[in-house]
């Protein structure tokens, strides 16, 4: 499967990437970066450190938006700590590629029509970007999916949002509204994957991609003793293993809308009776999704 991975690392996406770069199934073009758990420029040294350290420096990374469609980005340096991960990867000489992820996008996916699998791990500003540039692209893209969204339960930032989608929801509408063929994978999701704070068996690894996930959970737990630092939820984990493992989850094909103001900001709604192009995660197996994730970390 060919695919770009659209990313703000991020424990989660260092997951997630770890996952991917594993996986024998998916051939990965480029990483595209994105402000949103922290600053374009830790995002992307994040890419380029991670690709550099699991051996894999020679696939591209081409930086992407540092503002949202409207307003400013807000991060989550305190969730994810410096400079957007729990720990600092050795430094690297890579540098990103020549041009922007808007472009790179574009590119690929029409130069490929039908051919190439898109993972939104972060805000959606490129995405959006770039269906809006070439409205074609949402026949020529295989398919995205996405994690975002408070699925049925609460959000993750506010009540009502969950984070990738609340920091530029503007986007998130464009993306939803386009017709692309969608995947939207929710807090309802991946909080049903989660990995305790007590589990050992992620603690043991010998290849560097072991670790490293290790190492991520490791210093993410230890960040302080709150409730939510209890489970490690896959929020971003969850959009590669509905890939690879699309028997593992029930969706829903729905209209998808986000709130764009007000309190509620960022809220997705979902009308199953209207239809439409984006496909809503409602259910998943757990238990065999966690592990089949664990597989691919961990072996």
């Amino acid at each position: 499967m060919k695919c770009i991975i659209d990313t703000d690392p991020g424990a989660d996406d260092v997951l997630a990437l770890i996952m991917a770069l594993n996986s024998p199934d998916l051939d990965i073009l480029a990483l595209t970066t994105v402000e949103g758990n922290a600053r374009l420029e830790h995002t992307t040294a994040n890419a380029l450190r991670l690709l550099a350290y699991m051996g894999h420096g020679d696939i591209p990374v081409y930086a992407g938006s540092s503002m949202p469609l409207v307003g400013e980005f807000h991060h989550a340096y305190e969730v994810h700590g410096d400079e957007g991960l729990t720990v600092r990867l050795p430094d690297t000489d890579n540098t990103p590629a020549d041009g922007n992820a808007v472009d790179y996008i574009i590119e690929t996916a029409m130069a490929s029509p039908g051919e190439i699998t898109l993972f939104a791990l972060g805000p959606l500003t490129n995405v959006a970007r770039a269906l809006r540039q070439e409205p074609r692209l949402k026949d020529a893209v295989k398919r995205v999916y996405i994690m975002g969204g408070q699925g049925d339960g609460s959000g993750n930032v506010t009540p009502y949002a969950e984070f990738n989608i609340w920091d530029d929801p503007h986007a998130a509408n464009v993306v939803f509204g386009s017709g692309a063929p969608v995947t939207l994978l929710g807090l309802n999701i991946s909080r049903q994957t989660s990995i305790p704070r007590d589990d050992e068996s992620w603690q043991n690894g010998d290849t560097p991609g072991e670790r490293l996930a290790a190492q991520v959970l490791e210093k993410w737990f230890d960040l302080d003793e709150a409730e939510h630092r209890q489970r490690f939820s896959m929020h971003d984990p969850v959009t590669i293993m509905a890939a690879l493992r699309p028997d593992l989850i029930e969706t829903r094909a729905a209209a998808v809308s986000v709130e764009t103001e007000g309190e509620r900001v960022g809220e997705v709604a979902a009308d199953y009776e209207r239809g439409g192009s984006v496909d809503v995660a409602v259910a998943v197996q757990s238990a065999e999704a966690l592990a089949f994730m664990r597989g691919l970390l961990w072996g």
